[in-house]
């Protein structure tokens, strides 16, 4: 049983839908076809148990008369009219001490009915009468046999009803899972479409969402540490320039395009200077190193800022360094790695505030094997290491996953604007 449970689990949505429907259909139609067999057969032997009451109450009557002037001959004559009726399979007459007195018929099958013969208010005998109930059985089989048949048709109407109907629902979910499919890279490989969207969805950076625990292990923070530094170079032009509002928008914009492009590799904010924010990234993730997903995250904010400055109609120009540090952020329970920290920080803040377009990475980065193979590096015009190219495969996943981000960040601008 457990494992055809674990079959069914394993077919895609809309068959599970249509079978469970047909099954369900299938069994309660059964049991109504059982309910009306036992309410047919009581109507039918409480029928038959009149008429052979009846039937043999009568021949009673009959024989009193032959049987007070001893003709037995008018007996069996008698006898022989009551067989030819319509399910009357035998009949019989016995005297008071059971001694057969005449017989016709089959009397060794059928339904048994008696009544006392009496002759001047004496018992004189017994009339016996049976019944051929052969052909109400088999008839009463075939309405069974009908039924279920009627019963089967109904359930795989309801399986393919079933079926049609729940095809928009699962086109839906196939949808939605090939779209996920295209920021995690995952292929298809469940045909049930429940559980292909719970494994895209498992891919997702979902530790983003959930709430930090206060009290986490301090060996946390004594890893290594890639750290992305964003210089935010046009605010402080837009700072006396741009009311308020607007550069608030503005802020919140370019806040949603560095969070997300962190959320595609577990990478956690956090402002450490004025026009300046850091992008930590440590421990194992599915893309790869941390140096790796800083450079990569680098990489998406770089190219989608351009599509970004067309919604805000403002200049989103970002200072890009990536570096790192033997320890992380730290937290109020330990703020020895956040000190050890500041002097990685303070030499990024100057990389970005100096670079132009290039991502600019210190030595801590350039020697990161996972990002040496996927990405290329070489000495810019300041003689620093810049990221300046990226290989097809690893290129394919940040194509995909700027097409996402841009099109998130568009469609909450687009919110906001109609909500003004």
């Amino acid at each position: 049983m457990q494992k055809f449970l674990d079959y069914i689990g394993r077919l895609p949505l809309g068959q599970q839908l249509a079978l469970t429907a047909s099954i369900c259909c299938l069994l309660a139609t059964l049991a109504l076809v059982g309910l009306s067999a036992k309410s047919s057969r009581y109507t039918q032997d409480n029928l038959q148990s009149e008429y052979g009451k009846a039937v043999a109450e009568q021949l009673a009557a009959r024989l009193s008369s032959e049987l007070a002037l001893n003709d037995r001959l008018g007996a069996a004559g008698e006898l022989n009219r009551v067989v030819q009726q319509a399910g009357i399979a035998g009949a019989r007459a016995l005297d008071v001490e059971g001694v057969e007195l005449a017989v016709t018929g089959d009397i060794e099958h059928g339904s048994v009915f008696q009544a006392d013969i009496s002759i001047a208010g004496d018992v004189a005998g017994i009339a016996e009468v049976h019944l051929n109930t052969a052909a109400q059985d088999a008839a009463q089989f075939r309405f069974q046999i009908a039924l279920s048949g009627l019963a089967l048709v109904l359930s795989v109407a309801v399986y393919l009803a079933t079926r049609a109907m729940a095809r928009r629902l699962t086109q839906n979910l196939t949808a939605l899972s090939a779209e996920l499919a295209l920021v995690t890279g995952e292929a298809d490989g469940n045909a049930n479409e429940v559980a292909a969207l719970r494994d895209r969805i498992a891919a997702l950076p979902l530790d983003l969402l959930k709430p930090q625990m206060v009290g986490q292990s301090q060996i946390d923070h004594y890893v290594d540490t890639a750290i992305l530094y964003v210089y935010f170079r046009s605010l402080p032009g837009y700072v006396d320039t741009v009311d308020e509002r607007r550069l608030q928008r503005y802020v919140a914009m370019v806040h949603r395009l560095i969070y997300g492009a962190a959320g595609f590799y577990n990478g956690k904010l956090e402002v450490v200077r004025q026009f300046g924010l850091a992008v930590f990234f440590d421990g194992s993730h599915a893309v790869g190193s941390p140096a790796l997903r800083a450079a990569s995250c680098a990489w998406l904010i770089r190219q989608a800022a351009p599509e970004l400055e067309k919604s805000l109609r403002l200049s989103v120009a970002l200072g890009l360094a990536v570096g790192g540090s033997e320890l992380g952020r730290g937290d109020a329970k330990d703020i020895y790695p956040g000190l050890y920290t500041q002097s990685a920080i303070d030499e990024l803040h100057a990389m970005a505030r100096d670079i132009g377009e290039q991502i600019e990475v210190t030595s801590f980065i350039a020697e990161d094997i996972d990002l040496t193979t996927r990405m290329t590096i070489n000495s810019g015009d300041s003689q620093r290491p810049v990221l300046v190219g990226i290989g097809d495969h690893h290129k394919d996943l940040l194509e995909r996953q700027r097409h996402v981000l841009l099109r998130a960040l568009i469609e909450q601008q687009a919110g906001d604007d109609h909500s003004d």
